[in-house]
């Protein structure tokens, strides 16, 4: 059985999540053809925390994996993002 402050700190990432998700939807939209780790360095959010809500958004519907690119720092191939329309 969980104790109330296991459930009292779950309850408050709830609202910490949805200002990431919507924060990381946001970028997407706004920037050009961003990666997972462009979406970090726009946001200044960990990368975990970003990967995390780019599986929610597309799981949801509301993003896609729309090709790759690669990636002007690490010069590696890397997916990138759209909104859905």
């Amino acid at each position: 059985m969980m104790d109330q402050n296991s459930i009292d700190a779950y309850r408050t990432t709830d609202g910490l999540r949805d200002d990431q998700r919507t924060l990381v939807l946001n970028i997407i939209r706004q920037a050009r053809h961003p990666s997972s780790a462009d979406v970090a360095r726009l946001t200044g959010l960990p990368r975990t925390s970003v990967c995390g809500r780019i599986r929610e958004l597309e799981k949801d519907g509301l993003i896609y994996k729309a090709n790759t690119k690669i990636d002007p720092f690490t010069k590696k191939t890397v997916n990138y993002y759209m909104v859905t329309e």
